[in-house]
């Protein structure tokens, strides 16, 4: 997988970097040219400890040229690239409701992921057959698939 700053920086926001992810995400940016002593050094780290990424997220941020961004953001970042994820891939879009659920409780229930973070409830009330609030929910994930790219 590539790096993506857009992603990376949203999990960053959100506290969903685990120290086991910091080496893949330096040779990422290895890979797509960021380079400097954090990112060598990140990338060659073997099973790392909480401690030492604590020691070294913002020199890592700082060298790959991460921006520190507000929660409510990073959720909606992170269920924009979700949806453009399960549309390209074809999923059951009704399989990542509650995901989208958690993103918009990440961001603190902002205004501006609700629709996309009650859907799971409205899958719910909908009933049976599944086949329209698929078509529901597949149309709300193209909405947000095909908007611009969040600051």
């Amino acid at each position: 997988m590539a790096f993506n700053r857009y992603v990376v920086e949203a999990k960053f926001a959100l506290g969903a970097v685990h120290p086991e992810d910091y080496p893949g995400f330096a040779v990422e940016a290895l890979e797509a040219g960021v380079d400097g002593p954090v990112t060598r050094r990140t990338a060659g780290l073997i099973r790392p400890s909480g401690f030492e990424t604590d020691q070294i997220r913002n020199a890592f941020m700082t060298e790959a040229g991460l921006q520190e961004i507000d929660r409510n953001r990073a959720a909606a970042r992170l269920a924009q690239d979700l949806a453009r994820e399960v549309l390209r891939d074809g999923k059951d879009p009704l399989l990542f409701t509650r995901a989208f659920e958690r993103l918009w409780i990440a961001a603190d229930y902002g205004a501006n992921l609700q629709d996309l973070g009650t859907m799971d409830e409205e899958v719910y009330l909908y009933g049976e057959p599944l086949d329209g609030a698929r078509e529901v929910v597949r149309k709300r994930l193209m909405e947000i698939a095909e908007a611009p790219d969040l600051p």
